[in-house]
Parts: structure tokens; C-alpha cells; sequence
């Protein structure tokens, strides 16, 4: 996404919008038949107004007038993939949340930009409302909120954890979850997680534009009668105090389902990154004791991570990339939904394979002069997680 241009930096630009040459003059001569109004509008509809609209966490692009300033920018993030952000490399894993453009829609933009940017005609808009507050899967089964509003400082960049009490009398099974953030232009992005015993297990992650995706039919996640919720929020200030009432959807499979989702965690925390290493490497696997299917995965993101890749090693002795992730913005902790399962039978290894850089080269390395760290000092999150269903009994 693109940085609102009220912050003092522009995050992902680097630049002011008049001070910078991707600023587009408006007295450019027309050599496009690409009008705003009638395809590009469209592709951002799609693919950007997730985040760029009015009172989002970004600028908005969802009129002319707002997008025209912008356009040789737009059309630098996308030819660097830069934007929509995506961490998985296109062709290692096939997820159908990805947010990528197709090559027809980033021609659109191209040709629009280098043609001189045309608004178009007003009556060739779209029809239909450019973007919606509603759930994206429809009204959830149970709605939770924290309890008071928050206030959310104008310069703030804080993370806040909130209890959500479910008060389930009973287990229920989760298929899909959702989160409408209360005020879209402070919340950057949340987590809901499950605090259990001794533990605390991330059962989703939101970021604005993500796309809301149900568990496969038949496939459901136990959701423990009595259950403690917490969600957490990163704020960032909008460059003036307000509010913020985020709320959280759960939706429940009506029966108990055919097959149950569970997490497996690779992790290592005692692994060490020395001081100084630039490409340092990490490994863990773990051999899988029944018949699975992935259903999604989620590597983990840390400044120091480089890039990191997941595979499976079946017992017939084929190999698939489950994913490959670089190019990381270290905030934004999304979860990959396979487009359709992948089959993991009796046996299979999945192997995660990271990469840290902990030199002084790394502008994101929290340590100055760098210094060693374990893994569990670096993060509380696992290198990897991924959500298999098996046809273990839902009441196992």
C-alpha cells in the first residue's frame, strides 16, 4: 500500500508527492485509450481500495482527482511488486488470497500512466458501491469487542492487547474468522489469538486490504468451551487524536466437521544468529504421524528474516515448495491459504529453511553494534506454522 501523505515520511515512497519526480504533471499529452474512469479505477477497486480509500490506512485513490498526483508512482510499486505487498514469490505455492495483479491489469496501469493519465467519462464509473464495511463473509455467528473504546494519539505507534471473553458454554468449531477494525485510517494491522494453559496460539491475523478466507467445507478448527481471546492491535496515528472499537466475527460449522484443523509449529528457539552474519541459516522439520492436507501457512516475520522456504518431502520421494517469502515488511504477518489443499501423507517432512541477516548492513536490525540473539529472544512467534486438517474424530 501506499503511505498517507500526511505522515512525515512517506513509508514506502520515500517521497513527498510534489517535491518528487514521480509527481505526474496534469498538462501531459493523452496517447492512451485507457481512461481512469472506466479500467483503472476498476483494477484498484480490486486490488487497492482495501487500503487507499477515504478514511483508510492509506491515501486514498478511489477518485480521479485523489489517484491522478500519484499515477507514475502507482505505476513504479507495481512494476516492482512492491505493491499490493505480498511476501510469497509468485509460482512457489498457489494461495487463493494472493493480492496480486494480473499482467492485463498491471498493462492497464502502465498504459494509463506512460499515455498521460486520463480521468474518462463520469458515466463509465462502476455502479456498484467501490468498496464495503460490511463482513466480507456475511453477519458472523459471534461478534466480540473489547469492552471500552481506545484512544489513539496522533503520533502513535503502539501495539495493544485487549481480553475478549466468548463465554462458550461449550466447543465450538471455527471455519472462518474476520476483524472490521472500529477506525480504519489508526489500525494498522491485529492478531486474535487463544490463550491457553501455558501457551498462546495465533489463531489469525488482519491487515487492511487482506482478503477474508473460510476453511475449506467439511474442515473446522476446535474452539475450546471457556476459551480466553485476546486480540491485539498495532495502532499508528493519523496526525490527530481518535478512536478506536475494533471488533472481531467468528463463524462456526453448524455440526462437528468431517475433518479437524489443527497447527503443527516448526521452531527452534534456542537457534543462535551471530553477531555480525549476514546470510545466516536456520532448519527445522518435522515428520508427520497421519495422512494431512495443508490448508495454510504461515512463515513468521521478524526484521532480521531475509527470506525463508518451506517444503515437503513425501515418502514416494516427491518434493513441492510449500512457499518461498522474502521481500518482507516486517509489521504485516499474513497467512497464506492454500488454493487447494496439498496433500501431506503418513510420513512427509516438512522443512523450513531461513535466512537472518544480523550484520550492520541491515537497516532493520534492532541492535547497534548487532548482537548475538537466540531465536526466542528475536520473537515470540515460531519460524513457521502450518495448519493441517486430518480426518483425526472432531471429539479426539
Amino acid at each position: 500500500m501506499l503511505a498517507r501523505p500526511t505522515r512525515l515520511a512517506v513509508l514506502l515512497l520515500g517521497l513527498t508527492a510534489l517535491a518528487s519526480p514521480l509527481y505526474t504533471s496534469a498538462h501531459e499529452p493523452i496517447t492512451t485509450k485507457v481512461r481512469f474512469n472506466k479500467e483503472v479505477i476498476r483494477v484498484l477497486q480490486r486490488n487497492c481500495l482495501g487500503c487507499h480509500r477515504p478514511e483508510g490506512i492509506a491515501m486514498s485513490l478511489a477518485t480521479y482527482d485523489e489517484a491522478r498526483p500519484w499515477a507514475k508512482a502507482i505505476k513504479e510499486e507495481i512494476l516492482e511488486r512492491r505493491m499490493p505487498p505480498w511476501h510469497a514469490v509468485k509460482g512457489y505455492g498457489d494461495f487463493v488470497n494472493a493480492p496480486s495483479l494480473t499482467q492485463r491489469e498491471v498493462d492497464l496501469i502502465v498504459n494509463w500512466v506512460e499515455g498521460g493519465a486520463p480521468r474518462g467519462e463520469e458515466k463509465d464509473l462502476p455502479s456498484e458501491p467501490l468498496y464495503s464495511d460490511d463482513w466480507a463473509l456475511g453477519k458472523p455467528d459471534l461478534v466480540l469487542e473489547p469492552e471500552q473504546e481506545s484512544r489513539v494519539a496522533s503520533d502513535a505507534d503502539e501495539r495493544r492487547a485487549f481480553p475478549l471473553p466468548a463465554n462458550l458454554k461449550e466447543n465450538r468449531w471455527l471455519s472462518a474468522i474476520d476483524l472490521r477494525p472500529g477506525n480504519r485510517s489508526v489500525v494498522h494491522c491485529a492478531s486474535l489469538h487463544l490463550e491457553e494453559k501455558a501457551q498462546s496460539t495465533l489463531l489469525a491475523t488482519w491487515m487492511p486490504g487482506q482478503k477474508t478466507v473460510a476453511l475449506p467445507k467439511g474442515v473446522a478448527r476446535l474452539l475450546p468451551s471457556g476459551s480466553r481471546l485476546r486480540l491485539q492491535v498495532h495502532y499508528r496515528g493519523a496526525g490527530e487524536d481518535t478512536k478506536d472499537r475494533s471488533r472481531v466475527g467468528l463463524y462456526f460449522a453448524p455440526a462437528p466437521p468431517g475433518r479437524q484443523a489443527r497447527e503443527i509449529v516448526l521452531n527452534d528457539p534456542k537457534a543462535e544468529i551471530p553477531a555480525g552474519e549476514g546470510l545466516h541459516r536456520v532448519t527445522q522439520s518435522v515428520t508427520l504421524a497421519e495422512d494431512a492436507e495443508a490448508v495454510m501457512i504461515r512463515p513468521s516475520v521478524n526484521p532480521l528474516i531475509v527470506s525463508m522456504q518451506a517444503s515437503a518431502y513425501r515418502p514416494d520421494g516427491t518434493e513441492e515448495v510449500l512457499i518461498w517469502a522474502r521481500g518482507y515488511q516486517f509489521d504485516w504477518r499474513p497467512a497464506y491459504y492454500f488454493r487447494r489443499p496439498v496433500a501431506l501423507p503418513k510420513g512427509t517432512r516438512v522443512e523450513v529453511v531461513a535466512h537472518f541477516d544480523n550484520s550492520g548492513a541491515n537497516p532493520h536490525n534492532p541492535n547497534s553494534p548487532p548482537a548475538r540473539v537466540r531465536w526466542s529472544e528475536l520473537s515470540a512467534d515460531a519460524l513457521c506454522s502450518l495448519l493441517i486438517s486430518t480426518n483425526r474424530a472432531a471429539n479426539d
